[in-house]
């Protein structure tokens, strides 16, 4: 999907979904190296306040990147500046909705800002922030 700077409007939406996998998260401390047992040791996890394993926060943010370069404002625009809050954990097996909704546009700088927002299956707010983005179309 490709939206020039034009097309986009203010209050415009996206979302789509995503269930995190074992895989996904061994994956994910291969390829970054953070091997922190309260991801990755489920006897660790499970003996901290969070009684069991949890997936990297940045993985789960990463799908924010996901949305920019595919969906809003899709190809031919890059993530320059992300406010993220991490505000609970989320577990193996649970499915977030990344969504994202315009809130502000420059077109002198061909910069648009978007509200970010990853909820879980349960439909809470795991993740929440605002995204710069540079549109080169």
């Amino acid at each position: 999907m490709k939206y020039t700077f034009e097309q986009i409007k203010i209050g415009q939406t996206d979302e789509f979904c995503r269930q995190l996998t074992e895989k996904d998260i061994t994956a994910f401390s291969e390829l970054t190296g953070d091997d922190n047992p309260l991801h990755m040791d489920s006897e660790y996890a499970s003996k901290t306040n969070f009684k069991g394993r949890v997936v990297h926060g940045m993985l789960t943010a990463s799908f924010i990147s996901t949305m920019i370069g595919t969906r809003i404002p899709g190809e031919g625009s890059l993530l320059y500046e992300q406010k993220i809050r991490f505000l609970m954990p989320v577990r193996i097996g649970d499915k977030i909705r990344i969504w994202a909704k315009v809130k502000h546009k420059s077109k002198a700088q061909q910069i648009v800002v978007l509200e970010t927002v990853i909820y879980n299956q349960n439909n809470k707010k795991v993740i929440d922030g605002e995204a710069k983005v540079k549109i080169f179309s």
